[in-house]
């Protein structure tokens, strides 16, 4: 028999819920925490995903890192929760690295866009489900939590960097997959933060922060810190 125990700071919610009671305020009677257990789990991450969003825009919009899709590294970041960080980003590589050798063999058909894709999906599927029974031959255990991974996804990242590595060349193509790996791994790390997931969860408001964070980062039309670094020898002959 196994036992399941996570810390959880219900007792001093309940302890301020009861004084704004006795005070004729009724505000926590609407907070998150009177959802069902398994409700609140499910929003403790769903809150965290404009964290996430905002890691992806600093990333884009004021480093310019490159990466396949706006949203896509923060939806494999949310996968890296169940796998760990170090076995995510190995899984990750080798799932799209397989999936490019496949997807490959799949363009010398010449099949139209729809089916292509359905194709690379079904490919995929099975390739996890490989993936999941190997890991589990070697004992290793947290191979199964690939089949979180979304498919949908890492089939769309499969395709767009196919379609990269045939019109920009297979450098263009590892830099932006590289660049989503990277925001993942941020986007990972900010939404895993525990103080960040108490705070929000207690007080989604917070959101609003978030939210004018990303807009004022929406506001910004000036130089990326990435492109500084390519015209450098321009700005270094500058007279």
């Amino acid at each position: 028999m196994q036992y399941t125990v996570a810390s959880a700071l219900q007792e001093t919610i309940n302890i301020a819920g009861s004084r704004s009671a006795e005070k004729g305020f009724h505000l926590m009677d609407f907070s998150l925490y009177t959802l069902p257990v398994h409700i609140q789990n499910v929003y403790k991450v769903l809150l965290m995903i404009p964290l996430g969003a905002l890691v992806v825009v600093f990333m884009r919009n004021i480093i310019g890192i490159r990466t396949f899709g706006t949203f896509m590294p923060v939806l494999i970041a949310l996968a890296f929760r169940e796998t760990e960080l170090l076995w995510g980003v190995i899984l990750f590589s080798l799932i799209v690295g397989l999936g490019l050798l496949l997807r490959a063999y799949v363009e010398q058909l010449k099949l139209l866009l729809v089916p292509r894709l359905a194709a690379v999906l079904t490919m995929v599927v099975l390739l996890i489900a490989g993936v999941s029974v190997v890991m589990h031959k070697l004992g290793l255990e947290t191979g199964l939590s690939v089949a979180l991974f979304p498919i949908v996804i890492m089939t769309m990242t499969i395709e767009r960097m196919s379609l990269t590595w045939e019109e920009a060349g297979p450098a263009e193509a590892f830099k932006q997959v590289s660049g989503s790996l990277l925001v993942a791994v941020l986007g990972y790390l900010a939404m895993n933060i525990s103080e960040f997931q108490y705070m929000f969860f207690a007080f989604p408001e917070l959101l609003l922060v978030v939210l004018a964070i990303i807009l004022m980062l929406g506001r910004y039309s000036g130089y990326r810190l990435m492109e500084l670094w390519r015209f450098r020898a321009f700005a270094r002959n500058k007279p």
